[in-house]
């Protein structure tokens, strides 16, 4: 039983590391106004649970603020955590999810990252300083709106489109999922301050 819970965790996990990876990748190649690399992460945290997510999300942030951003861009991993607890205490009920509930996370966590990442951006560098978030940010500052706006603004655009990406794919990725690999407890007990599982007894 634990080698078959084991097994489905690494499954899902890898695959949540591989598509965000995968997806910030292609974004990247294609010029797209996104990241996406937090599909994988909800992914996990709705078919698994919110702590999978939690992992994946740090994994991601470690490689990309090695691999690609300067490495005190960690700190963005409070995001990518916003994402996958948000979603994964929202939409799972008693091991069933609950997809009523997709748009209205979605509209939650857009506004809430969106601060966040001004925030956070803010503390870091000032100001947005690469890539289409600068643009959008400066196209805010153009018309007068403060910085700290003009950043959540930047980010907010991405995140409408990282979060459309995320509601198209992740009903899709749970459908094409084998049961095997899904957690579904019916006695599950998920809340903001614990979002591991309860196994029922």
């Amino acid at each position: 039983m634990k080698n078959k819970t084991l097994q489905k965790y690494l499954v899902i996990m890898l695959a949540g590391i591989i598509l965000n990876l995968g997806l910030y990748w292609l974004a990247h190649i294609l010029h797209i106004p996104a990241w996406l690399d937090t599909v994988g992460t909800v992914y996990a945290a709705v078919t698994l649970e919110p702590a999978a997510g939690l992992i994946i999300a740090y994994l991601t942030n470690l490689f990309e603020s090695n691999a690609v951003y300067a490495s005190n861009a960690i700190v963005y991993y409070a995001v990518a955590a916003l994402v996958s607890l948000l979603f994964g205490l929202m939409l799972r009920k008693n091991g069933k999810v609950s997809w009523k509930k997709l748009p209205l996370a979605a509209v939650i966590y857009v506004v809430a990252a969106s601060f966040l990442s001004a925030a956070i951006t803010m503390w870091r560098t000032g100001a947005p300083n690469s890539g289409w978030e600068l643009v959008f940010f400066s196209a805010a500052r153009s018309r007068g709106v403060s910085v700290f706006f003009s950043a959540a603004f930047g980010a907010g655009v991405l995140k409408i489109i990282d979060t459309a990406v995320l509601c198209v794919l992740l009903p899709i990725l749970y459908k094409v999922t084998p049961k095997r690999f899904k957690n579904e407890y019916y006695k599950e007990k998920l809340t903001w301050k614990s979002p591991f599982r309860e196994s029922a007894n």
